[in-house]
């Protein structure tokens, strides 16, 4: 079992590491989701990365996830950027999460076969825009055929992890790309959504605390982080 943590900062990527688990996706600004992280950010979670390493997401902005070409031109430039000042990172210390669709819902393969040259070796990853796509058994195809090595999905919903769409993906996949299971997990629900859909891979925050009255939570909690290692890892004996 693959526990990664979404953090937007150097400490929470620490943190991740310290409380167990084995990966991190590395973003900013998780208000929106989550944008590309800052070039400081990726390099000094570098120094401090957990055992498989730290995914930095590549997305320019808010909103959908239709880029046109010269969005697409300046995410490659970024994770180039990333790329040179990280040269000398171990292949399994460094992948990118990248993700783009067409206004017909499909994946845009160019665009995604662009993000996977530029990547320049490193493993790419296709973020939820695969849940914004109208047919996620052809979506999930166009990604195997790309080379894409995982993509983060609640099963094919926007919220909750979807139990049936999981399931499904993940026999569809059938080893080919690994299915990064998503959508609401915490400590007290991750053991029985992974039982019930049989994933190997899960992602999830761990939110310390609230930044304002009703806004977006911001940091990453030990104690969460450790209660869902735990969950996924009881002691034996």
């Amino acid at each position: 079992m693959i526990v990664e943590i979404c953090v937007d900062t150097t400490r929470g990527t620490q943190i991740a590491r310290d409380e167990g688990a084995d990966r991190v996706e590395l973003c900013r600004d998780l208000w929106c989701g989550g944008l590309t992280p800052t070039l400081s950010a990726v390099v000094e979670s570098l120094e401090v990365t957990p055992r498989l390493g730290v995914q930095v997401l590549v997305r320019s902005r808010p909103g959908n996830f239709v880029f046109t070409r010269d969005e697409v031109q300046g995410m490659c430039a970024s994770m180039k950027e990333i790329c040179n000042a990280t040269a000398g990172a171990a292949p399994e210390h460094l992948g990118f999460v990248v993700g783009s669709v067409s206004l017909a819902g499909r994946i845009d393969s160019d665009a995604v076969a662009r993000f996977r040259d530029a990547a320049d070796g490193h493993s790419v990853a296709f973020h939820r825009a695969f849940d914004a796509t109208a047919d996620h058994t052809a979506a999930l195809e166009d990604l195997v055929s790309l080379g894409i090595v995982r993509v983060l999905t609640t099963g094919g919903t926007t919220g909750k992890a979807d139990i049936a769409g999981l399931r499904s993906l993940i026999h569809q996949a059938d080893g080919r790309i690994a299915i990064l299971a998503s959508g609401g997990l915490r400590a007290h629900n991750v053991a029985q959504i992974v039982e019930q859909v049989g994933a190997h891979e899960v992602h999830m925050r761990a939110p310390l605390r609230q930044s304002v009255q009703g806004g977006p939570p911001e940091g990453t909690d030990p104690t969460e982080v450790a209660h869902i290692v735990a969950a996924l890892r009881p002691p034996l004996g």
